[in-house]
């Protein structure tokens, strides 16, 4: 499996960093995620993915750069991974409905365990 990009291989690095602990330092634990609408928590494991909250950017770095563009909200760290470069916005499950899924049903890499 391939390892995961540092912020800095990402092109984001100390600012990205500043402002993800300053997103968590206002965060109220409970907030629904932008995406999911599903409850956000400092607590990695009370997240619904088990995973620390990552900094998003509202205006997607892939249109907008990143030249004053700073992370200005928290997603669940799957969800961020979801939104990609924010063209399925409209598609997100806070909007669908849908249940949020984990990396292990999106990613066709990994094989679903047989139930």
């Amino acid at each position: 499996m391939a390892r995961t990009k540092t912020t800095t291989q990402r092109g984001l690095g100390w600012r990205h960093q500043q402002d993800r602990d300053r997103l968590l330092r206002n965060h109220i634990d409970g907030t629904p995620c932008w995406w999911c609408n599903q409850p956000m928590y400092r607590n990695p494991e009370s997240n619904w993915d088990a995973k620390a909250l990552a900094a998003d950017h509202s205006k997607s770095r892939a249109f907008h750069g990143t030249n004053g563009n700073h992370a200005d909200r928290l997603l669940h760290d799957t969800c961020n991974k979801q939104r990609g470069n924010g063209s399925r916005d409209h598609q997100r499950p806070a909007i669908t409905g849908r249940q949020p899924v984990s990396e292990h049903e999106t990613d066709p890499r990994v094989m679903p365990w047989p139930w």
